[in-house]
């Protein structure tokens, strides 16, 4: 009898650092060393004397708390969210449609994917002069900016998930006697799901950066101008602190995204 299997002739099961990788726990356990390791690099390449020199990791969340128990980062974030809020309203109201009609209608397609080309071509951070002129010193000229980082992404991704839905399934519908309109609802929609959200969390993350840039060129409240007065000041550890305060935002909403993906998935499939 070989001597890996038991009595009854069934194999014993057989543990390797693969399989526990795959199971829930063993994602977990992972991910909960590599932040460890990474901490752990992150103290011993700082540095804890108060200057210019990079931070340790205890010192960065000593100037996190000094932020957080005066209400200053509290107050900057809930600036800062309204206009990453908005910009991500704008993006998906208007990008998703757009998006459709560009990948269903020919001439809406060479009217648009030009000037979405580029938007993509270029570093928006150059039209910000542009967008101040016209809209001044608002919250209508942040949000555009951080519109302009990720709208793009969201059109060119709904557009191409659109086109690559089978034909054999719009064609069976329309044998059926579907409409248009029924077509792409229970048939387009589902089935460009996957391709519509990964457009969103590409777009999800330009918005990010569009909202940090937006606020350090355009003069006004939040994260921005609370990063350019520590900067001023020499202070590099809270600056540090902001951004990773950005970072796990950042992780947060990829997090969201994940998760109505999962919910969308259903809907999808069925």
């Amino acid at each position: 009898m070989a001597a890996d299997k038991v009595k009854g002739g069934a194999e014993r099961p057989r543990w390797s650092l693969d399989r526990l990788v795959e199971t829930g726990l063993g994602r977990t356990l992972v991910r909960i060393a590599a932040l460890l390791a990474l901490i752990g690099a992150w103290q011993l390449a700082g540095n804890d004397t108060i200057g210019l020199l990079f931070p340790t990791f205890g010192r960065t969340l000593v100037a996190f708390w000094g932020l957080v128990s005066d209400g200053t980062l509290q107050v900057a974030l809930l600036v800062t969210n309204q206009t990453l809020l908005a910009g991500i309203i704008v993006m998906l109201v208007v990008g998703i449609p757009v998006g459709i009609m560009t990948a269903r209608v020919s001439v809406l397609d060479r009217i648009v994917t030009p000037y979405i080309t580029f938007l993509v071509a270029i570093p928006v951070i150059a039209l910000i002069p542009v967008i101040q002129a016209i809209l001044g010193l608002t919250f209508a000229a942040r949000v555009t900016v951080v519109v302009l980082f990720g709208i793009p992404y969201v059109i060119i991704n709904t557009a191409v998930a659109v086109r690559r839905v089978d034909p054999v399934l719009t064609e069976m519908a329309t044998s059926f006697g579907a409409s248009r309109l029924v077509i792409l609802r229970d048939v387009v929609l589902p089935a460009a799901v996957p391709g519509i959200m990964a457009g969103i969390r590409i777009a999800l993350g330009q918005a990010l950066i569009g909202m940090v840039v937006a606020e350090l060129t355009i003069v006004g409240a939040g994260i921005g101008s609370l990063i350019a007065d520590l900067q001023g000041r020499f202070r590099v550890a809270p600056v540090l602190a902001i951004a990773v305060t950005i970072v796990l935002e950042g992780v947060l909403l990829m997090t969201i995204v994940e998760w109505i993906e999962r919910r969308l998935g259903r809907w999808s499939q069925s």
